[in-house]
């Protein structure tokens, strides 16, 4: 899976939007076939993925949940079409998604695609699915990413019974354990999910803060004018970028010279304090990548 910060969600039924969606700035774009969608318009919604617009950045689809009975007309179709992963709603089930692992690999069989191509991202929206979320991280290889889903007035909000407050104290635990369960799960980009009043970017901030704060890598957005937002957060500064470099670089000569803990700038490097930096410098990376296709396609 290719690094992201930032998502935006977009109608699936909708090509003109899909094509705003991509053009918008953000890192990856979800095609929705889920909550953006009419029931009546779902059939030409999935029939769309056949024909996506050319795109520069990533493409995932947001599939129906497993207990609407369209989940694996959703899987069939979005593997056909070659996208680079599906967004499982309401994921709850390490089995169910073993199970899609299954299909993808026979639909990139058929099609010739690389085995394991296709990226499957849960979406943490219900207390089962906090509960599970390790077992999920784990069920299978495809699984890089996982969307915590703590919107305003969601799925999870209404499980938990918490008020709903832009300081996240009522999805404190449930936001740490996702996290948590994805970081020791080896999972590499767990990021969060939609913030729904896209006019209130001060809120908005306060809660990428949060995220980026607890280990959160990247946001989805609703809105396109969330996307520099987003950006913005967690996007390491140049300040901390040059910072984090100058301790690897002496990190890096101290132990060809045979020590693994020095001090630069009063301070004490070691491996772990490394770590922290090489991590930094790979979300600078994926800003640094986007800026160079976005010069590339303008």
């Amino acid at each position: 899976m290719e690094p992201v910060r930032s998502m935006i969600f977009t109608p699936g039924h909708r090509r003109d939007l899909i094509e705003k969606a991509i053009a918008s700035g953000t890192d990856a774009v979800i095609v929705d076939l889920e909550d953006a969608v009419a029931m009546e318009e779902k059939a030409a919604a999935r029939d769309a993925l056949a024909d996506l617009p050319p795109s520069p950045i990533p493409i995932y689809v947001r599939t129906n949940a497993i207990e609407t009975g369209m989940l694996w007309d959703d899987v069939i179709a979005a593997g056909q079409a070659g996208v680079d992963g599906l967004v499982i709603p309401k994921a709850e089930d390490p089995g169910v998604l073993r199970e899609i692992d299954g299909a993808l690999r026979a639909l990139e069989v058929t099609n010739g695609r690389e085995i394991g191509s296709t990226a499957i991202v849960p979406l943490i929206e219900s207390g089962v699915g906090v509960r599970a979320n390790y077992d999920m991280m784990r069920s299978s290889d495809r699984v890089q990413s996982v969307l915590y889903g703590g919107g305003e007035q969601g799925d999870l909000v209404a499980d938990l019974g918490v008020t709903w407050t832009p300081e996240g104290t009522g999805l404190m635990y449930s936001r740490a354990k996702v996290l948590m369960d994805a970081r020791a799960a080896g999972i590499q980009y767990p990021m969060e999910a939609v913030f729904m009043d896209f006019r209130n970017l001060d809120a908005f901030r306060v809660e990428c803060e949060i995220a980026r704060t607890l280990g959160y890598v990247g946001k989805v957005a609703i809105h396109p004018m969330q996307i520099p937002v987003i950006h913005e957060v967690f996007t390491p500064s140049d300040e901390d970028v040059a910072h984090q470099r100058h301790i690897l670089d002496e990190f890096e000569k101290a132990l060809a010279a045979g020590s693994a803990s020095i001090a630069v700038d009063g301070k004490m490097v070691d491996y772990a304090v490394a770590r922290v930096a090489r991590a930094v410098l790979a979300r600078a990376a994926v800003a640094d990548r986007a800026k160079a296709r976005s010069t590339q396609h303008s």
